[in-house]
């Protein structure tokens, strides 16, 4: 059962991507020379456009261009997902991240024969996990 008064993600789409100049650059640009298609699905952008989903995971690379100033606009300016961490679980979450690029620099450093400052960022990972270990005793 279809309801065309409704909200439809698909409109949602089709509507930002006809306001969008790049969009429009591409439709004039691809009605001069040739139409942009999925090699893969072949599946066009005009396609896309019209249905508000791409054919298959190649359209993203194949369609990267139009894509890349909708999301900005979506996405306040951002093209990559930073993601979400709850806010009870991010303190450690975040502390863990930082303990696992400290070890990677670590094992860095130590290649590269630099101990001194290699035992500085032993230092801080200690530091750091005993912060955690302390964090999760308390949390428990």
């Amino acid at each position: 059962m279809e309801n065309n008064s409704g909200f439809s993600i698909n409109n949602l789409l089709a509507g930002l991507m006809n306001f969008n100049p790049a969009a429009q650059q591409t439709k004039s640009q691809t009605e001069s020379h040739s139409i942009l298609q999925c090699e893969n699905c072949k599946m066009t952008y005009q396609q896309f456009v019209n249905i508000g989903r791409f054919g298959c995971a190649h359209c993203y690379e194949t369609f990267r261009e139009q894509l890349t100033p909708i999301i900005k606009r979506l996405h306040s300016g951002n093209i990559k997902h930073g993601g979400k961490v709850p806010e009870r679980m991010g303190g450690s979450i975040h502390i863990k991240k930082k303990i696992q690029q400290l070890k990677e620099e670590l094992r860095s450093l130590i290649e590269k024969e630099e101990f001194e400052k290699a035992a500085e960022l032993r230092d801080q990972i200690r530091s750091l996990e005993s912060n955690l270990a302390n964090g999760e005793e308390e949390g428990a």
